[in-house]
């Protein structure tokens, strides 16, 4: 039988089973719940974690460049890394590439990597968000990027809206599903059937682009 590798016990009063990007099972169950409840809890879902665990290994084959920085996300498409004669460090489309600025240090290079990131995110994200924003005619109290390492997003109920900077990397679609689906938590702070009812109002085709996204749940563990 596949055990979890970590268990976290708190006052909940269910357990649930969730398996990161990286391949890592999670239980989370209540603070009573002994180990002989959680292994029966986790052997009925045998099933599903041998075929989660399976699409995990096949994608960690795919984006295989992308998680030893080999190759790097931006929009969904894949670039080189390379040292150019340039000021700052840029994303070539021509060439499929981020420039990086000839005087940076090599040790250093993935540091500026990170702030072009960072940056980049700042300025597309939040231009996205407010037009995304426009159309549906929901209005976010303030927004932020975060450098979360186990969602793409956050809302609170205070009307904060929180993007995770390695949103950048992803497709478009999968972008724009993110900033849809917080948006919608404005209205519906809780994922029931309203909350999904709404989302599919705003985008018909959320689904498919909420299962696409799961692809790039490896995302998360990056650049830590």
């Amino acid at each position: 039988m596949i055990l979890p590798d970590k268990i976290i016990k708190s006052a909940r009063k269910t357990m649930s089973l969730a398996i990161l990007g990286d391949g890592t099972i999670v239980v989370r169950a209540p603070t009573k719940i002994g180990e002989g409840q959680i292994n029966k809890f986790v052997s009925q879902k045998q099933d599903w974690i041998v075929a989660k665990l399976a699409k995990i290994k096949n994608n960690q084959s795919k984006y295989s460049d992308v998680i030893n920085y080999q190759k790097y996300l931006l929009y969904g498409n894949k670039y080189d890394l390379a040292m150019a004669d340039v000021n700052k460090v840029e994303a070539s489309n021509s060439s499929q590439a981020i420039l990086i600025p000839n005087k940076i240090e090599q040790d250093k290079v993935i540091a500026a990597l990170y702030q072009f990131y960072k940056k980049k995110s700042k300025e597309v994200l939040t231009k996205r968000l407010l037009y995304i924003k426009s159309l549906m005619r929901i209005e976010p109290k303030s927004i932020s990027l975060s450098n979360s390492k186990g969602r793409w997003g956050a809302c609170n109920s205070r009307g904060k809206i929180t993007l995770n900077w390695r949103v950048i990397m992803l497709p478009p679609n999968c972008i724009d599903y993110v900033i849809v689906h917080e948006l919608c938590h404005l209205i519906e702070m809780n994922h029931s059937s309203r909350f999904w009812n709404l989302v599919q109002t705003f985008m018909s085709n959320y689904q498919d682009n909420r299962q696409q996204l799961k692809e790039y749940g490896f995302l998360l563990e990056l650049y830590r």
